[in-house]
């Protein structure tokens, strides 16, 4: 079979899937992948002009994998296919979540249109595009929940098995706030604090090696010359990017919530930690051949020394991750528990009988 018949295949068997679901949840869905387009439409802008969010060309791509993936999982819940415990526990615990799901998704609602009147008033903003982020982010995980109430044939769903929908869909709606730019106070606050760690250390690395260097804000005196620890040194993009590479590979690999959490920060602290080791080289290149050196192209590959070490640490690091799967993806004993994680299917179980 050729690929394109293989794709068409799977589009109508994608359709195929959507039609055995009730109007109401065709309807969610369709009024969704319209929002998640209005949000590309948005954040385009920023992925084309700003580098440090040039990787959020991906995020569509990557939200849409992890969804197709899950997909077998999501279509045998809202069918009701397979043998699943039923009834919901009517506890006062599974009526609170409901009233906080609701007021959740009218609160995202509402964050979502007013993102849309700043977008369509002032054009692309900081504001804006956050709020439109964050709404999006709520509608969807709203949404899950009130639609993982009950199967096609009226069947119900208790809490744990509610919330365990509702986690399949935390990467796909969240994933955008990364991708969409920071608030600039927010923006401003966090490159100045990377600022400072990254030029005291580089500063000490330095100096405890026993080289000649002063150091004034962020700004180091070498003997050929002076070199400015730029907003670009600051590692927002290798944070950025690695966190997005972290959360991505965490919902496709792993299948267990504290294992994606524990993922998430070893890609904070990778980016941070990568980033210091592109600033000691760089600071190294300008010592020994000055400070302009670090801007000159490098002949073959048509890029500056600075930008080959960015990149060079943002693929290491995703590398660096790569390898670290292994480990998280190990089995523990009291994973075999009953315990489903976020990302685990359903307790087989005889369905329970109604009056």
């Amino acid at each position: 079979m050729s690929s394109e018949t293989k794709t068409s295949s799977q589009h109508s068997k994608f359709l195929a899937d959507l039609n055995r679901f009730d109007p109401l949840t065709r309807f969610i869905a369709g009024l969704v992948i319209f929002m998640a387009g209005l949000l590309i439409f948005d954040q385009y802008f920023y992925w084309s002009t700003i580098p440090d969010y040039s990787f959020g060309y991906l995020v569509p791509m990557f939200a849409a994998y992890v969804i197709y993936d899950r997909w077998p999982n999501i279509f045998r819940y809202l069918i009701g296919e397979g043998e699943m415990p039923r009834g919901k526990s009517g506890s006062l615990l599974e009526s609170l979540f409901n009233v906080l799901f609701w007021l959740g998704l009218f609160g995202s609602l509402m964050v979502f249109f007013m993102g849309s009147l700043i977008r369509a008033g002032q054009g692309p903003s900081n504001q804006g595009s956050l709020a439109l982020a964050m709404g999006f982010g709520g509608i969807v995980i709203g949404f899950a929940y009130l639609c993982s109430e009950r199967d096609t044939v009226g069947r119900e769903y208790d809490l744990k098995q509610r919330l365990t929908f509702t986690l399949w869909f935390l990467f796909p709606a969240l994933v955008w706030l990364i991708s969409a730019p920071m608030v600039m106070y927010l923006d401003s606050t966090v490159k100045l604090y990377l600022l400072e760690w990254v030029t005291v250390i580089v500063y000490h690395v330095y100096d405890f090696l026993g080289f000649s260097l002063v150091r004034e804000g962020n700004v180091l005196l070498m003997p050929k010359g002076r070199v400015g620890v730029a907003d670009a040194c600051s590692g927002i993009r290798s944070l950025t990017g690695c966190i997005f590479a972290g959360t991505f590979l965490a919902a496709v690999f792993l299948d267990r919530f504290w294992k994606k959490a524990l993922l998430f920060v070893t890609a904070c602290v990778l980016a941070f930690v990568m980033n210091i080791f592109r600033s000691l080289f760089l600071t190294g290149w300008a010592y020994h051949y000055g400070a302009g050196a670090i801007d000159d192209e490098v002949p073959i590959i048509g890029m500056s020394v600075h930008d080959i070490a960015g990149f060079s640490v943002l693929g290491l690091t995703v590398l660096f991750l790569l390898a670290l799967l292994p480990l998280f993806t190990l089995t523990f004993a009291e994973d075999d528990e009953d315990d489903n994680g976020d990302d685990g299917t359903l307790p087989n179980a005889e369905p329970a009988h109604h009056s």
